[in-house]
């Protein structure tokens, strides 16, 4: 079982990809230093650029509060296990993995699979067209997230209201999301974000408020 600590310091190592580029890493925000001191660790969703996406997680997963940053143009959010985010307090036993969602006002095209790999610089190991989202299957990289995380990652990234979506799993070693099962499920996330962020101006309950409002 992989401790809430291993997966807080996965988000020091997320990025998000706008067109070929790589953009500013989430973790390196001020906003984790004050992050351990959230009385409610765990949300059933998220509101980011300013309420335009809503974030949630399948049943058994939450968006971790003490990362979530939201700005009026995107924001950051974490998935992970909602038991592991909340010491076991809350939520049943599921598969341990971490998905990080950066939103940005959209600026250009959506990056393939392959733009994203060059980016990277690293090989395109598969190519999944989903109802969802275009996942790809990265061979390093996600061997920095955590604690005996694989290399072997899923991305994705969709446009949505003015906004490009960039959707990263990450697994331990040995877990079926390392596989075909990752890319499934990061599918069923962008399926929610897509359903969630369909109608304007949703406030969604339990959602973090703001922490950052100057444009991002």
């Amino acid at each position: 079982m992989i401790k809430a600590p291993k997966y807080l310091a996965a988000l020091t190592g997320a990025v998000f990809l706008s067109g070929c580029q790589i953009m500013g890493d989430p973790g390196s925000l001020p906003f984790l230093e004050a992050a351990l001191e959230t009385a409610n660790p765990a949300a059933s969703t998220a509101s980011l650029a300013n309420g335009a996406i809503i974030v949630s997680g399948p049943d058994g997963y939450c968006v971790d509060t003490r990362t979530l940053r939201s700005t009026a143009s995107g924001g950051f959010a974490a998935i992970a296990s909602c038991n592991i985010l909340t010491g076991g307090e809350s939520g049943p036993i599921v598969e341990p993995v971490l998905v990080t969602v950066t939103v940005k006002r959209t600026t250009g095209a959506v990056p393939s699979p392959q733009d994203i790999a060059n980016a990277l610089e690293t090989e395109l190991l598969d190519n999944r067209e989903l109802s969802a989202v275009t996942a790809g299957q990265f061979a390093k990289g996600g061997e920095a997230a955590f604690q005996n995380s694989d290399p072997r990652h899923w991305r994705g990234v969709f446009e949505l209201g003015g906004h490009i979506v960039g959707v990263t799993l990450y697994a331990p070693k040995g877990s079926p999301f390392v596989g075909a099962q990752g890319a499934a499920f990061l599918n069923t996330v962008s399926s929610r974000i897509r359903a969630n962020s369909a109608t304007p101006n949703r406030s969604a309950e339990q959602t973090q408020p703001e922490i950052d409002t100057q444009e991002g």
